[in-house]
């Protein structure tokens, strides 16, 4: 029992330290690669919540990555991928940041039909970086009533 105990103890801080965003870079490359997995949960491991979400003038206050993302519905507008065109630290201090992130929506022909810019406060939780606020100001289509 012991030994299983350890195993998992070990498995998990394995798993742990590969996903850690040690830097703001890290936690971008983090974050849009389990974008492009399309999988919520491992979305969320980049978030700090709860999560002030701002599009369009519209705020709110989310605790789960499901209340504006809808990967069906994204891919219905085309989307296959997204990647990062640039990424540009605003401000930074020993515990948050604030980053702007060009990025581009690609199709399966892959061709970019969609470029903007996504504003992020991030904060540093444990020695990890972690998204805590996110401020688009397009109508970049997410599946979900945010559009």
């Amino acid at each position: 029992m012991t030994k299983v105990f350890y195993g998992l103890l070990l498995a998990n801080m394995m798993i742990g330290s590969v996903f850690a965003s040690e830097t703001p870079e890290k936690l971008f490359d983090n974050y849009l690669s389990d974008f492009n997995a399309q999988d919520t949960m491992k979305i969320e491991r980049n978030f700090s919540f709860p999560l002030v979400f701002i599009q369009n003038g519209k705020k709110s206050i989310l605790n789960d990555v499901s209340a504006f993302l809808n990967f069906d519905k994204i891919k219905e507008t085309g989307w296959n991928r997204s990647a990062i065109n640039s990424l540009t630290l605003l401000f930074e201090k020993t515990n948050s940041a604030i980053a702007q992130m060009n990025f581009s929506r690609i199709n399966n022909a892959g061709n970019v039909y969609l470029q903007t810019d996504g504003n992020y406060i991030l904060t540093k939780e444990n020695g990890q970086w972690y998204i805590s606020g996110i401020m688009i100001d397009t109508d970049i289509p997410l599946g979900t009533d945010y559009d």
